[in-house]
C-alpha cells in the first residue's frame, strides 16, 4: 500500500515539514519499503509560503523589513517572477513569535513590514499576491501597514498621524500614492478564521490578550478599530464589518479588503487544491494529518478534517495525529476521520512535550504503532476474504 502524510505545524515545535518527515520515520520502522509521499501543508499561517512553493514554482526573496517593533528583521517571502505571482506570510514581517514574552505590546505592535514586503512584490513584478493571515503580533487594523503602501493619515489640526497609539485621532487620509502602487494588483486573502473586524468576536476580543493585551488595552484596541471601520468605510464605501474574516492578522485582512478590494480564500481549500490533493488521495490507502491541537476548531473546517472529507469522498481512511486530543470519539465519528490519537505518552507537562526534539520523538513512535495497527488489519482484511 501507500501513505499520504501531511500534517500542518505543530506551532512553537514542529513544521509542516518536521512533523512529516517523523512520521515517514515511525513508518519506516515497521516497513522500510513502503511507499511515503510527504505533503507540506498550511492554511495561511506560518508555512504558507513551504506549502505552496512546488505548486506556484516559488523562489525566495529576502527583505530587510520592521518587525511589530520597529526593528530591522531580514523577512523572506516566495515569488515566480515569470508568473507575476508571490506568497507573503504577514508573520514573516511582525510575526508574535518573533517577540519575546515581556516585549509584547499590543497597543504599539504595528504591521508596517507587511506593507513593505507587498510593496517589494508588485516592483518585482507580481500582479497576483496571496497574503497568509496567520500568526501576527498586531492588532493596528493594518494601519502600519496602509502607511508603508503609500496611506497618509491627519488628524483634526491636519497633522500626520504616524504612531498607532494615534489611530483614534485620524480624520482624513490621503490614498493618492496607495492606490497608485496597488492598481492592477491582485490581493488574495489566505486564512482560516471568519473573525469580524470589531466586537466581541473581533481582532480585538478574540486574538488581542495572546499577543499582550491587558483587559484594558482590549476595550482601547477594539475602539480604535471601530474608528478606523468607520474611516474606511468613508473612504471606500466597503464596511470591513461586514467583510468575512475582516478580522484575522489583528485587522490586516480588513485594511486589505477596503483599500485593495482584497478577495478571501480558505487556506486549507487553496493549499489542497493547488497542490492536486483533490485528486491525487484516491491513489494511497491510508492517509495521516494532524496538527499541534486536536480538538472542536479543528472541526470547524481546518485542514486536517478537510483532508479527511477528501478521504471519505474516495474511501481512503484519514487518521490524525496531534500533540493533544480533546474531541471525544463520539464527535469525531460524525466527521470524515477515522481516528485521532495524541503523541503523549504517560505524564508530561505541555512545555516538556513541545520541545521539538522532544515531539518529534513522541510523534515518529505514535506513527508507528498507527501505521503497524493498520497494516495488521488490512492484512486481517485480506485473510479472510481469501
Amino acid at each position: 500500500m501507500s501513505v499520504l502524510v501531511a500534517l500542518d505545524s505543530f506551532k512553537g515545535s514542529l513544521t509542516s515539514e518536521q512533523a512529516n518527515q517523523a512520521v515517514k520515520d515511525g513508518i519506516r520502522m515497521v516497513n522500510p519499503n513502503e511507499r511515503i509521499d510527504l505533503l507540506t501543508v498550511a492554511d495561511g499561517g506560518e508555512g504558507t509560503v513551504s506549502a505552496l512553493r512546488h505548486a506556484l514554482q516559488l523562489e525566495n526573496r529576502e527583505l530587510e523589513v520592521l518587525d511589530s517593533r520597529k526593528k530591522q528583521v531580514m523577512a523572506m517571502y516566495g515569488i515566480n517572477r515569470q508568473h507575476q505571482t508571490a506568497v507573503i506570510e504577514v508573520s514573516a514581517a511582525c510575526g508574535l513569535p518573533q517577540v519575546p514574552i515581556e516585549e509584547r505590546n499590543a497597543r504599539l505592535a504595528t504591521s508596517y513590514g507587511v506593507g513593505q514586503l507587498i510593496l517589494d512584490a508588485i516592483k518585482e513584478g507580481s500582479r497576483t499576491i496571496y497574503v497568509g493571515l496567520g500568526g501576527s503580533a498586531t492588532t493596528d487594523g493594518g494601519f502600519g501597514m496602509l502607511r508603508a503602501l503609500g496611506g497618509i493619515f491627519f488628524d483634526a489640526k491636519q497633522k500626520e498621524v504616524t504612531n498607532v497609539e494615534n489611530l483614534h485621532s485620524v480624520v482624513r487620509s490621503d490614498l493618492c500614492e496607495l492606490k497608485k502602487r496597488l492598481e492592477d494588483t491582485e490581493i488574495v486573502l489566505v486564512c482560516d478564521v471568519e473573525n469580524p473586524f470589531y466586537g466581541e468576536t473581533g481582532a480585538a476580543y478574540v486574538y488581542a490578550p495572546q499577543k499582550g493585551a491587558t483587559q484594558e488595552d482590549v476595550l482601547l484596541l477594539d475602539e480604535r478599530l471601530k474608528h478606523f471601520a468607520k474611516l474606511m468605510e468613508r473612504d471606500t464605501g466597503v464596511d470591513v464589518q461586514l467583510c468575512v474574516g475582516s478580522g484575522a492578522a489583528g485587522g490586516i485582512a480588513g485594511a486589505l479588503y477596503a483599500y485593495a478590494g482584497a478577495k478571501y480564500t480558505s487556506g486549507a481549500e487553496l493549499v489542497l487544491s493547488l497542490n492536486d490533493v483533490p485528486e491525487r488521495i484516491a491513489n494511497y490507502a491510508l492517509v495521516i494529518s494532524g496538527e499541534g491541537k486536536i480538538d472542536e476548531q479543528t472541526l470547524n473546517g481546518k485542514l486536517p478534517l478537510m483532508i479527511g472529507k477528501l478521504g471519505a469522498k474516495e474511501q481512503i481512511p484519514v487518521v490524525l495525529l496531534g500533540g493533544s486530543v480533546n474531541i471525544s470519539f463520539e464527535k469525531l465519528q460524525h466527521t470524515s476521520v477515522l481516528a485521532a490519537h495524541s503523541i503523549a505518552s504517560g505524564p508530561m507537562s505541555l512545555e516538556e512535550l513541545m520541545k521539538p526534539k522532544v515531539a518529534y520523538e513522541h510523534l515518529k513512535q505514535t506513527a508507528a504503532h498507527c501505521y503497524a495497527t493498520f497494516q495488521a488489519r488490512k492484512e486481517g482484511n485480506n485473510d479472510s476474504k481469501s
